[in-house]
């Protein structure tokens, strides 16, 4: 299947994300012509408040005679690729909603502490550091950890996941983690920096082991031009202050970073990668004190508060006067430097004549009903956990759309 056309601007209430992706897909009863899908020029997509636009584009792999298509029932996952743009003198935030290079499908063969077997072939270290484990059924559906060591038989976690029920039976993918180096090549439109003192643009982490709220970036990162004697004349990503190279600096789905654009201009980057079509999840935590877990949407459509499943994970408050757990939304464009939340919301469990006995999402301050408030495609938000018994808990949002 082939899918053409140029992407305009992003406006609200354009043409849905989730009809997109629909489009991308042919089903078994379609022709080989049916499944060709040409978009006019320009395209408007609504990302809903979002400067991120999205074409998903089924791999080649989709590309079947009628009659292999008369017998499939599924096909290889859509892969598309996305534009971002930075305003100048802003910071802009970007989720990762297309992952990288999946490795390997697989169902696991048998589980042992850390240890997933499997009955394929695989090589000696070959995911070591660098790829993560997405489980895709079972009881740890969504959940994903990072890749220690490999065998020619066997992935080893970094967790204990027989202990979290993981169990033989259970369907799984290997997913390279992006790297500054494979998210932001040279040819991404990164603004390039020339002074290694005064870098012009930077990517910001977050920091995912503080404490606390109003949590600080944990590091920043800057593309060379190669042009200075102090970094040998290498062009690439380095460490800001440190100017150690960075082009491994690994990028987590469970969060978002930062482009601080002080270049002058905007600029745009494109990054491409596979479509998620299981759940992606992550976990929250909760401490003795309030605490912020630095969060995105990992889907490239938006999810709504009452279908994002936050409930899951955010305690539900009798006191719309008081809230505990919050939910606190980001615009991914804007104007400005550590730009704050546009608003925060919490879910109230029902008991409050005030809010009519009803439960629901609601806007903290103003209590107008927002379940119906989206968290933008690949947008940041925070939860606020209100001071408890240190605890994680899973957040396992459902696919937004049908593929």
């Amino acid at each position: 299947m082939l899918l053409t056309g140029t992407l305009g601007e992003s406006r609200p209430y354009g043409f849905s994300v989730e009809s997109l992706i629909k489009q991308c897909i042919p089903y078994s009863h379609k022709s080989v012509e049916d499944s060709l899908v040409t978009i006019n020029s320009p395209t408007k997509i609504n990302m809903m408040n979002t400067s991120q636009k999205l074409i998903a584009l089924l791999s080649g792999a989709a590309l079947l005679s009628i009659s292999s298509l008369a017998a499939q029932t599924a096909t290889t996952a859509p892969v598309g690729y996305v534009t971002s743009t930075a305003a100048d003198a802003s910071d802009t935030y970007v989720g990762t909603v297309l992952s990288e290079q999946i490795a390997l499908t697989s169902v696991a063969s048998g589980v042992a502490g850390a240890v997933v077997s499997t009955a394929s072939t695989l090589v000696e270290d070959a995911y070591n550091a660098t790829h993560y484990v997405l489980f895709t059924t079972g009881a740890k559906d969504g959940q994903w950890y990072e890749v220690v060591d490999t065998t020619t038989n066997s992935v080893v976690l970094e967790t204990d996941v027989a202990a979290l029920g993981v169990t033989t039976g259970d369907e799984f993918k290997v997913i390279k983690f992006w790297t500054l180096a494979t998210l932001f090549p040279s040819s991404s439109g990164f603004a390039v920096s020339v002074n290694p003192f005064s870098p012009v643009a930077q990517v910001l982490l977050n920091n995912l082991e503080a404490t606390g709220i109003n949590l600080s970036s944990a590091s920043s990162y800057f593309y060379h031009d190669g042009s200075s004697p102090i970094l040998s004349n290498t062009a690439g990503w380095y460490k800001t202050g440190a100017l150690s190279s960075a082009a491994a600096v690994r990028l987590t789905p469970e969060t978002y970073f930062t482009i601080r654009n002080q270049s002058g201009s905007d600029f745009d980057v494109v990054v491409s990668g596979s479509v998620p079509v299981e759940i992606v999840g992550t976990g929250v935590v909760s401490a003795a004190s309030a605490q912020d877990n630095q969060l995105v949407n990992p889907y490239p459509s938006a999810l709504s508060l009452d279908a994002s499943g936050l409930t899951n994970v955010v305690t539900s408050s009798p006191n719309p006067f008081s809230p505990g757990d919050q939910v606190l939304l980001f615009a991914n464009e804007g104007t400005g430097i550590n730009r704050s939340s546009l608003a925060s919301y919490f879910y109230h469990d029902g008991s409050s004549p005030i809010l009519s006995n009803t439960a629901g999402w609601y806007q903290v301050g103003s209590l107008v009903a927002s379940g119906a408030i989206e968290i933008p495609a690949g947008g940041a938000f925070w939860i606020r956990k209100a001071a408890a018994s240190p605890s994680l808990a899973e957040w396992a949002p459902a696919v937004p759309y049908s593929l």
